[in-house]
């Protein structure tokens, strides 16, 4: 039985550096701009200016965002071995779908919706960053610890998605949160549930 539970030296790398990145206090450099902030910022502007609704604007950030990852898309489309003409006929309406019910990508869509329609928006070189991180931890963990610019786009997406994870600014108050879950009394689990 421990054999299969052998020593795998990528597991240890992987938790290895997972670990020293957590615990890495030196500052990681911005590397280099790969013009994502100033199409975002023209992004938003043209948004602030469009006579249209928030519907119509929300449309306009799927296409946006759609047409963004579109490469992205295709080739691990192509890599599941999915057919060309399958990927053609799902179409944006079908992209849109299964990008807002991913957890991740999701509320991805959604942080970008939040951000993008907040007339006045001012997009910082590290936003990507933080919302593709944050969208990532929050889509699948149950606590969640975010600067304070973020945090409300990405409480208001976990509100439009139905998700459940708390957000805190402070870590100290994650903290506490997890050990308030972690004794608090267990209920017994029924054969039905």
């Amino acid at each position: 039985m421990l054999s299969q539970f052998g020593f795998h030296p990528d597991a240890l790398v992987a938790a290895s550096a997972s670990i020293d990145t957590m615990l890495d206090t030196e500052r990681v450099g911005e590397g280099p701009d790969t013009g994502w902030t100033a199409v975002s910022q023209r992004f938003s502007n043209w948004l602030d200016e469009l006579d249209q609704d928030s519907q119509q604007k929300r449309r306009a950030v799927d296409i946006h965002i759609i047409t963004d990852l579109q490469q992205e898309l295709a080739k691990e489309a192509a890599t599941a071995g999915v057919p060309t003409e399958l990927f053609r006929q799902w179409g944006f309406k079908g992209w849109v779908r299964a990008v807002g019910e991913s957890p991740a990508v999701g509320l991805f869509r959604e942080m970008l919706h939040s951000r993008h329609l907040n007339k006045g928006t001012t997009w910082q070189r590290n936003d990507l960053t933080d919302i593709l991180h944050l969208s990532c931890a929050a889509g699948y963990a149950d606590f969640v610890v975010c600067e304070k610019h973020m945090r409300d786009p990405l409480q208001h997406g976990l509100k439009r998605m139905g998700r459940s994870a708390q957000v805190y600014r402070r870590l100290t108050g994650a903290v506490a949160a997890i050990e308030d879950l972690l004794e608090a009394p267990t209920s017994p689990v029924s054969p039905g549930q």
